[in-house]
């Protein structure tokens, strides 16, 4: 029997999908499927090759991002029959029967009007009447993209940054740069695709001593004339600034397009592509209605007039118990977030932790993966970079430092050579993470509510299943504060004061566990140790503990990406770097399922995790020279802990006697979250 052939119906085609297809029998995921079978490509987002928007009736009627930016760009909006229909035929049929209504025609009620646009070839010209947009093109089907996962779309189309840039949330309030004086102006958000006319762009230099800015915004003024704003300077200055434009909106873009293309060496719509050299990099930034540094008065009731009367209403009483109150006023505690940023050299001015999108922390951390890589293999200058190591190496430091905005103030930008270098801006990096997690919770709990006091309303962002504080007369108490007092590091000169320990439980963990294949290994439970800044444990006890994303440089972790824990509590304790919050540091006991056996190692490797997983083990046991002499049952604890084992304090650490350990004290690594569950919060003054 001949071999069937292939159906290529969609070859040359990128399809992007938007909505839920459950009528259709279908999820995102089998459709995606679909259309890969039949040769086409599938955007994650509105890509700017996408050729079909395959959507829902509902996803249609609501005008979603995705809808939006196709019918601004001439893109067919088709409804999920046309998918069937072409796998059916295996032929790619004609779009016009299965157009949702008015997808394409400005007479049926959807509007077809945008900006004009600049093209790359009149871009640099700052003369004459702006440019036409180009005819939108008919793509034939030329297989470039057939059957690809459109990474490579997104890869050629290369936008990390560009879906940030549209509106996603109604009523959202875009806020005028700060030094500004059109104050009755605001930034122009395009009514038809949500575009944001408002960037961003940061430029540093070591060898120069450069750390500079360029703001640009399209602002509507109250007569309907719309102009160009721009700033300039030293980052932490206020600059120089313009105002172009001749009134009209097709004028304010042409300047707005040609300025960022000026100072980045992209087009507007390729921002988010890799930074050029020696030119200004995008940094995304994070538009939401709710933002904390947004200027605009927010309250939607036209009606101030009870104001008096909720001025004497009385103010809610708080419900949560004391030690939890200083819990939630240590965990969200603003000073202490700024102390973090200043400490790390972060610029908090130029990109609020509220502003911060997580596209650029991801950013952020190629870069210092491409920097990691470079460290590691300096050939990679030449061959990859085509620069001298050195100068490839302030490349790409100077391309970080202008994704990650950092306050150095007259000082020269530190050229990133060493690994240590590369470990602070990943600890940075990983905080800021936490922070933003941190940061947008209060956002969420920072309405004013008659009801609800705002320290219960933070504790309820957490979503945490128990927080309980422990009564210090019980056995429960002085067992494991027994465990964190003995077990501090004889070259470690920490001492601790104990403010109050909570019996901890986040929701869903403990599920999370039992249905994970962890739970079915041969064991080896464990209560360890873990330490982190006050200010990450906003995102830690709303997200549980985290292993890095891909985009980190693994040669950040002495044995791979994974949790990190320890059995020493200063071991954990350093970690906490309690001098930025006035000597208060939290401290995580974990259970954690290391499996049995551990991939035994004294001696680092970045590829532990890699290694464990092919020999078949779940956890790494960097062996150090120092630990507990013995263990015992953690049951004695609490019930609850039976068969999880922790150091027996009665006998103090001693030498571990395991010949060759490279390190000081015992490190544990699990490389999957679901090995992982919190079980107690310590509060200590250190």
């Amino acid at each position: 029997m001949p071999p069937r052939k292939k159906n290529t119906a969609l070859e040359g085609c990128v399809v992007v999908l938007s909505g839920r297809f459950t009528k259709y029998d279908h999820s995102q995921a089998s459709l995606e499927q679909l259309v890969r079978s039949m040769g086409g490509g599938v955007g994650k987002s509105a890509v700017a090759n996408m050729t079909h928007v395959v959507c829902t009736e509902q996803d249609y009627a609501d005008g979603a991002v995705k809808v939006k930016a196709a019918v601004a760009r001439d893109v067919p909006v088709v409804k999920p029959e046309w998918l069937l229909e072409c796998e059916k035929q295996h032929t790619a049929l004609a779009v016009d029967d299965f157009l949702w209504s008015g997808a394409v025609s400005a007479a049926d009620g959807a509007s077809t009007k945008r900006p004009a646009q600049v093209s790359p070839s009149s871009a640099a010209d700052d003369q004459g009447a702006p440019a036409s947009e180009p005819p939108v093109k008919k793509r034939k089907a030329n297989g470039d993209s057939g059957g690809k996962d459109v990474e490579a779309v997104e890869a050629e189309d290369k936008r990390p940054a560009a879906d940030g840039q549209f509106m996603k949330k109604k009523g959202a309030v875009i806020p005028r740069d700060g030094y500004c004086h059109l104050t009755d102006h605001e930034v122009h958000v395009d009514p038809d695709t949500g575009m944001i006319y408002d960037a961003s762009l940061n430029q540093s230099s070591a060898s120069n001593n450069h750390n500079k800015f360029y703001r640009l915004q399209i602002l509507r003024g109250p007569s309907g004339a719309f102009k160009t704003w721009t700033r300039w300077g030293r980052v932490g200055e206020m600059g120089q600034n313009a105002v172009l434009g001749d009134g009209t909106l097709n004028d304010a873009i042409k300047h707005f397009e040609k300025k960022f293309k000026d100072k980045s060496g992209l087009p507007w719509e390729r921002r988010g592509d890799d930074p050029k050299p020696k030119k200004y990099a995008f940094v995304e930034r994070s538009y939401n209605s709710d933002s904390e540094d947004e200027d605009e008065d927010e309250d939607p009731s036209p009606n101030n007039g009870d104001s008096k009367e909720a001025e004497t209403q009385k103010a809610p009483e708080c419900t949560l118990e004391k030690p939890v109150q200083q819990l939630m006023e240590l965990i969200f505690n603003q000073s202490y977030f700024q102390a973090t940023m200043s400490s790390l050299n972060y610029d908090a001015d130029k990109l609020p932790l509220g502003k911060l999108s997580k596209t650029t922390i991801t950013r952020g951390f190629q870069q210092l993966k491409d920097l990691a890589a470079l460290l590691n293999d300096p050939s990679l200058a030449l061959t990859r970079w085509n620069m001298p190591l050195p100068d490839a190496t302030e490349h790409l430091s100077n391309t970080y430092y202008s994704v990650i905005p950092h306050a150095f103030g007259r000082n020269r930008p530190p050229v990133i050579r060493s690994n240590e270098q590369l470990k602070t801006e990943i600890e940075l990096l990983e905080s800021l993470s936490d922070m933003k997690a941190a940061a947008d919770l209060l956002k969420t709990t920072s309405k004013p509510s008659d009801t609800i006091h705002p320290l219960d309303r933070q504790f309820q962002s957490l979503g945490m299943q128990e927080v309980t504080p422990l009564d210090r007369s019980t056995g429960e108490f002085a067992l494991l504060s027994r465990y964190l007092n003995e077990s501090r590091g004889s070259t470690h000169s920490v001492n601790y004061s104990i403010m109050n320990i909570f019996r901890i439980e986040r929701a869903g963990e403990a599920a999370r566990f039992d249905g994970s294949p962890f739970a079915r290994i041969p064991s080896d439970r464990r209560l360890l140790w873990h330490g982190s800044r006050c200010t990450n444990f906003g995102g830690i006890l709303s997200q549980g503990l985290r292993i890095a994303p891909p985009e980190a440089p693994v040669s950040g972790y002495m044995f791979g990406k994974g949790i990190y824990l320890a059995d020493m509590s200063s071991k954990s304790a350093g970690y906490c770097a309690s001098y930025n919050s006035c000597g208060q540091a939290l401290l995580l006991l974990c259970e954690a399922e290391l499996g049995n056996p551990m991939q035994q190692l004294v001696y680092a490797s970045y590829s532990a995790g890699e290694d464990a997983a092919s020999r078949g083990m779940y956890s790494t046991w960097g062996m150090g020279d120092m630990g507990p002499s013995h263990w015992m049952d953690a049951g004695v604890v609490n019930p609850s802990l039976k068969g999880i084992r922790m150091p027996d304090t009665t006998v103090a650490p001693g030498p571990t006697c395991v010949p060759g350990a490279s390190l000081l004290y015992n490190e544990y690594i699990c490389y999957d979250v679901a090995q992982v569950k919190l079980r107690y919060l310590f509060h200590v003054q250190m």
